[in-house]
């Protein structure tokens, strides 16, 4: 493949990928411009050292994965804890399930009690989740992304619900 259409496939993965990339790595690392930074740098490796790349059908988990990775560098490196968002329907949902009414304290409330609980859940349970609900993949995606069964992604979802549903209670 030319150069030049090279450039135009790489145009188009990053135009396509770009946003979700970042808002997936702001589940990780609540700083925006880290964020951009990450995935700048992933695209940066792609176009410097594996062109080839962009031509795979599977491009979008290997992003994923690329982006996940470098954050998860980037925590250790900056010995950070990571902070990870919920958006309010899911603290709706949640305040719901618990019977409450929803007033901003309570929301407020809610989510740290469920960043909390994401931040204990076990690893793979946390990677499954953070996948499903950030990364927006559907359960084959994320099966097929870590290489598990859709019936693994399936219990460990449903274990990342439970397990923050007994942590939002007991808040």
């Amino acid at each position: 493949m030319s150069t030049d259409n090279l450039y135009k496939q790489f145009r188009l993965v990053f135009e396509q990928y770009y946003n979700p990339l970042c808002k997936y790595a702001y589940g990780y690392i609540r700083d925006k411009e880290v964020c951009e930074d990450i995935v700048q740098d992933v695209f940066i490796k792609i176009w410097e050292s594996h062109r080839d790349i962009l031509l795979i059908q599977g491009i979008k988990y290997y992003l994923f994965t690329a982006v996940r990775n470098n954050c998860l560098t980037y925590i250790k490196r900056e010995q950070r804890i990571p902070v990870y968002s919920l958006t309010n329907i899911d603290v709706e949902e949640e305040l719901s399930a618990a019977g409450t009414d929803s007033t901003e304290g309570d929301q407020v409330n809610y989510k740290e009690l469920l960043n909390k609980g994401i931040e204990q859940l076990p690893l793979k349970c946390k990677e499954v989740f953070l996948l499903s609900r950030l990364g927006n993949f559907s359960n084959q995606d994320v099966a097929n992304n870590l290489g598990i069964s859709i019936k693994t992604v399936n219990n460990q979802i449903w274990k990342a619900l439970k397990l923050l549903r007994a942590s939002v209670k007991s808040g």
